[in-house]
């Protein structure tokens, strides 16, 4: 990236593009049909002059793909690169582009890798869009004009003095956002800086969740805290401290994350699939049905997993809202996700893998997530 002057009046953002339907192309005025990450950043960004009024861009292409393609190689470069422009001076915020399937998945990622704890933080706003660049009415214009917005609002304090600046109560655990316009930030729990901007709405990384395959309004924040308290308190993992929502996974020194599968149950599902994903897999999730069970014959099938493979097993549930703790679990030995979706607890748990496979102390790290 070439040097970004420091501007006294508008901020520096960068743009870090890794394609999406945000970039993809297919025939005019066509919502469907269209393939992901066709359209160059640089190209999306000058179609909408109005970003030029609300900070100084810079735009950086990483990758260009379908975001059902991305991988761990890729999450990795990401948080290099995060991690290197909130060093910079002359940045003071980072939007992503990104293809709203897995764009859950890589906040969560972001969220458990990046450092923002304890010092003035650089916001990290992940945004995409339901329809492509060539459709009649795309919304990816206005969910990254307004996830740059806020990223403007965001910066230059940390997360929690400018959410306590810029915030008043709503009803319930909502929160109401002034960034040029009647925005709402849902559920602000913590001081992680990494969030999800779509449909007018700031999504915590954490609880955020794509909840429609098709509606403009297709994310939400999905969190469980009334139904699945958790104590605040300190637990040791491995030598570090581990705090409820502070990221503390060092991935400096890796280039990967171990293979993790996620089962599905429904009724007479065939539970040789477990033990199939467990020669394959260095952990697996099972998203239960309920408050995360399954049949006799998973029971059988996990149970042995559990004692013979020796792998750390999950267990979430396949409804969006909700908490599995350790008192429900069928099998001895797993692992409550409490209300971390099957998706999620994936994340963690290869996250997680890096540093034990020792089934107690990752069970710690999802309690205190």
């Amino acid at each position: 990236m070439n040097g970004m002057a420091k501007c006294d009046k508008k901020k520096n953002i960068v743009i870090l593009a890794t394609g999406g339907t945000i970039a993809g192309a297919g025939k005019q005025g066509k919502n469907i049909g269209y393939k992901s990450g066709s359209i160059k950043a640089q190209t999306l960004i000058d179609a909408i002059p109005e970003l030029q009024n609300v900070a100084n861009i810079c735009v950086e292409q990483v990758c260009n793909i379908n975001s059902d393609d991305i991988t761990s190689e890729i999450w990795f470069d990401l948080a290099k690169r995060i991690h290197d422009l909130s060093l910079r001076e002359d940045v003071d915020g980072i939007v992503m582009m990104h293809g709203t399937d897995t764009m859950e998945e890589t906040a969560f990622f972001l969220s458990l890798v990046l450092d923002f704890v304890g010092k003035a933080s650089k916001p990290v706003i992940l945004t995409g869009s339901m329809r492509p660049a060539t459709a009649t009415e795309p919304d990816g214009p206005t969910n990254l004009l307004f996830a740059v917005k806020t990223a403007v609002n965001l910066c230059g304090h940390s997360v929690r003095e400018s959410l306590d600046s810029t915030c008043h109560a709503r009803s319930g655990s909502e929160a109401g956002i002034n960034s040029g316009g009647h925005h709402t930030l849902v559920n602000a729990k913590n001081d992680a800086a990494v969030y999800v901007a779509f449909a007018g709405k700031l999504m915590d990384a954490r609880y955020v969740q794509k909840i429609h395959a098709n509606d403009l309004d297709a994310f939400a924040e999905i969190s469980t805290a009334l139904s699945c308290p958790l104590e605040p308190v300190l637990s040791k993992v491995e030598g570090s401290v581990h705090h409820p929502l502070v990221n503390t996974f060092d991935i400096s020194s890796l280039r990967e994350l171990p293979h993790v599968s996620v089962l599905y149950f429904n009724a007479d599902a065939d539970a040789e699939l477990v033990r199939f994903a467990a020669e394959r897999s260095a952990g697996l999730v099972i998203a239960g049905a309920g408050a995360g069970e399954f049949s006799r014959a998973w029971v059988d099938v996990i149970a042995g997993v559990v004692s013979e493979k020796n792998i750390p097993v999950v267990i979430s549930t396949r409804i969006n809202r909700g908490c599995i703790v350790p008192e429900q679990l069928l099998v001895p030995g797993t692992i409550a996700a409490y209300d971390l979706p099957p998706a999620k607890a994936a994340v963690l748990l290869r996250l997680a893998l890096t540093v034990t496979t020792t089934p107690a102390k990752i069970q710690e790290m999802f309690s205190s997530q």
